[in-house]
C-alpha cells in the first residue's frame, strides 16, 4: 500500500513540475526562439471596421527571450512605453501577455491572450478581443495586427513583402490594393 502511495505521489509530482516547466520552458521552443526581437506593426484591421489599415511608422513591440515584452511607440518628442510585463506560449498559437502597466488602465493586472501566426522570419500575425479601449469606451471588438520584424538591413517593410502577407490572411484584392496604396 505504501509503495502504491508513494508511486502516486511521485507521478503527480513529476506531473506537476512538468506542466509548471512546461509553460515557463514554453520560452525555450522553437516558437519562442521565432518570436524574440523587436517588431514594428504594420497593418491593423478591427472587426468593427472595414479592411486592414496601413500603420504609420513607429509602434513596436520588443519580445525578450527573459519572458517580457514592451511595446512602446516613438513620436516627434521621443519613444513612449504604452505597456508592458510578461508573456507566456501555450502551444504554438497561443502567446498571453500578462499586463503589468498599460496607458489602457483596463488592461493592468490582466491576461490578454492573443491568437499567434509566425508567418516565415519575417512577419508575426496577431489576434486579440479589445472590450475596453484606451478611453474607456466599448469596443467589444477583434483587432487583427500584422508585424514585421525589424532587422539592420531592412528598417522599411517592402511593398511586396507586405502584399504577400496580406494575400495570405485577406482574400480581397480591392481591400489589399487599399493598405497597399
Amino acid at each position: 500500500m505504501k509503495t502504491k502511495l508513494f508511486y502516486f505521489a511521485f507521478v503527480c509530482v513529476i506531473a506537476l513540475l512538468t506542466g509548471c516547466g512546461t509553460a515557463q520552458k514554453g520560452l525555450k521552443s522553437e516558437t519562442a526562439s521565432r518570436m524574440f526581437g523587436l517588431w514594428e506593426v504594420k497593418a491593423i484591421h478591427n472587426s468593427n471596421e472595414g479592411g486592414y489599415k496601413k500603420m504609420p511608422h513607429g509602434m513596436f513591440k520588443m519580445i525578450i527571450d527573459d519572458g517580457r515584452f514592451v511595446n512602446f511607440m516613438t513620436t516627434a518628442e521621443g519613444a513612449m512605453i504604452t505597456v508592458d510585463g510578461t508573456y507566456r506560449l501555450v502551444g504554438d498559437s497561443l502567446y498571453i501577455e500578462e499586463i503589468d502597466h498599460s496607458f489602457n488602465r483596463t488592461q493592468i493586472g490582466k491576461d490578454n491572450p492573443l491568437n499567434l501566426k509566425l508567418s516565415g522570419h519575417k512577419f508575426m500575425y496577431l489576434r486579440w478581443f479589445q472590450v475596453v479601449d484606451e478611453f474607456g469606451k466599448n469596443q467589444n471588438q477583434w483587432v487583427e495586427e500584422i508585424w514585421q520584424r525589424v532587422e539592420l538591413e531592412d528598417m522599411e517593410v517592402s511593398r511586396i513583402d507586405l502584399e504577400q502577407e496580406l494575400r495570405a490572411l485577406v482574400r480581397d484584392p480591392e481591400v489589399i490594393r487599399k493598405v497597399i496604396n
